[in-house]
């Protein structure tokens, strides 16, 4: 499917304003391929799931201890806040992020678009039916597990607000390429909305005016200059001075 700006927000205010729930994800290139970032890092590089399980995550969990205290990596509900950090963090993980919000997905689809785009560059925005999906398919959660699988992830916020701010959820994988995989599940779980690059400006204005912007989806110091410089050299919209103060009326005779 392929909308404008104010098309995308007419499709989305009227198809999920209702109960149903969609995880959407916004990526910054329509040609990309729905993987994690585990799959992307270990590519050619033959590094087994077990391997990254075992040893690199003890390893990791060894350096962690350096800001936070070590986790239990036997413990479930520990060892899936650990990950939803790291993914924040840019470690290689096999969770895939997704956000309850289009409108924080529209950002991180158009954040990473050029600023100056090509006519025909496309950014796209995925819609996830992830309770149809984990209903009909009952899939595994077992990242050792020999059967492919796309399965939800909920791990606890702790210590993460960047996830809270996203609004964001998650998906958990063994399988390279997300979006083959579902669909060959069935044409009515994931839908894919490509939109035009060169918008980016109006766009993250826009965005930007809900409250949505580096700073207020990255809470921290890097957030804060990721935002000024989008405000003060990325932004090709001028942005206009103030309307005059109105003039008081005269005092009635």
């Amino acid at each position: 499917m392929s909308y404008n700006w104010e098309s995308f927000k007419a499709f989305v205010g009227k198809n999920t304003s209702g109960s149903k729930k969609y995880y959407f994800r916004g990526q910054s290139s329509s040609l990309w391929k729905l993987e994690t970032s585990f799959q992307r890092a270990s590519v050619g590089k033959g590094i087994p799931m077990l391997t990254y399980l075992t040893s690199i995550m003890s390893d990791v969990n060894y350096q962690f201890s350096s800001f936070d205290k070590p986790v239990n990596l036997q413990d479930s509900i520990e060892f899936g806040e650990l990950l939803a950090r790291l993914q924040h963090h840019g470690f290689p993980t096999p969770l895939l992020d997704w956000t309850l919000s289009p409108y924080i997905a529209a950002y991180f689809a158009f954040k990473g678009a050029p600023l100056e785009a090509k006519p025909d560059d496309k950014v796209s925005i995925y819609m996830f039916d992830i309770d149809k999906w984990m209903a009909e398919t009952s899939p595994s959660t077992d990242l050792l597990s020999q059967v492919p699988f796309v399965g939800n992830f909920v791990p606890y916020a702790t210590n993460n607000q960047r996830m809270v701010r996203q609004m964001g959820v998650m998906t958990i994988t063994n399988v390279p390429d997300i979006q083959q995989f579902i669909l060959s599940k069935g044409n009515d779980y994931l839908f894919k909305i490509d939109l035009p690059a060169f918008e980016r400006s109006l766009v993250l204005k826009e965005l930007n005016l809900m409250g949505i912007n580096d700073h207020t989806l990255f809470p921290d110091l890097d957030g804060l200059c990721k935002h000024l410089k989008e405000v003060h050299f990325d932004s090709k919209i001028k942005v206009p001075p103030p309307p005059p103060p109105l003039v008081p009326l005269p005092p009635e005779a």
